[in-house]
């Protein structure tokens, strides 16, 4: 095995998990989290035994008892055993009208990292660059790669619009595959917008008409400013936000 056995994966922060959004007793994305979750164990060669049909019998129990109409669970599988808990929802109707705003890190992400690639619990930088950012008054942050070029937000993918093209950083730059961003490039094409997953440079979205992240709780989220440019559109975000599985209870006018 890449890891020997017995090495306590979960002390190192390296068990992998995820979060998983649901509304009137419906996971989204189910079997694609399943997925992206065998996946990160099999990066790391670590056992994860569990089948489909066991794993949304245990979420869809869960839900069923937690009684809520939209709510979030982190999932995680460890010693043979499906752990589900709930996760708090940051977001809300007075931050989704007024849009996010995003902070450069200081720290910048290594595309050769293969972290960055898996969900595990080795998130600790994202929550220090979030803590700076907050502290200077922004809600969270954006993370450059060492080469400069745009990666991720602190626990979301990152969008921008110019006209009828969305752009989005290319996975290579050191990003997690998000399974919201595959489900709005797809959506956008049927728009008949035109994707395009690029290397972006700070002056290439200063000529943006919008900004907006993507995550499995928050959907499809404005972002009104990063650092000292400003997005004042919200076209993209507006439309998508009718869709199925993106609807959202703070979306409500």
């Amino acid at each position: 095995m890449f890891l020997a056995d017995g090495f306590d994966d979960f002390r190192f922060g390296l068990l992998p998990f995820e979060t998983i959004y649901y509304q009137e007793g419906r996971p989204h994305f189910l079997y694609e989290h399943f997925m992206r979750l065998k996946r990160a164990f099999w990066i790391l060669k670590q056992p994860c035994k569990i089948g489909f049909d066991e794993f949304e019998r245990m979420v869809l129990d869960y839900i069923f008892s937690a009684s809520k109409n939209y709510g979030s669970i982190r999932v995680t599988y460890f010693k043979n055993t499906l752990i589900i808990e709930e996760k708090e929802i940051r977001y809300s109707k007075q931050l989704f009208t007024g849009g996010l705003s995003l902070k450069i890190a200081r720290s910048r992400k290594d595309s050769k990292n293969i972290l960055n690639y898996i969900k595990t619990f080795n998130m600790g930088l994202n929550f220090i660059e979030e803590a700076r950012a907050k502290e200077k008054g922004y809600d969270s942050c954006l993370f450059l790669n060492q080469n400069g070029f745009v990666c991720e937000a602190a626990f979301a993918n990152v969008f921008f619009r110019k006209g009828t093209t969305l752009y989005t950083p290319h996975l290579s730059c050191g990003l997690l595959s998000g399974i919201v961003r595959k489900k709005v490039c797809l959506i956008a094409q049927n728009l008949n917008y035109q994707v395009k997953k690029e290397f972006l440079s700070l002056d290439a979205i200063s000529k943006m008409d919008e900004c907006f992240i993507t995550s499995s709780i928050a959907g499809v989220f404005p972002v009104k400013k990063i650092d000292r440019f400003e997005f004042s559109s919200r076209e993209f975000v507006d439309t998508i936000s009718e869709y199925e599985y993106f609807k959202r209870p703070w979306h409500a006018k």
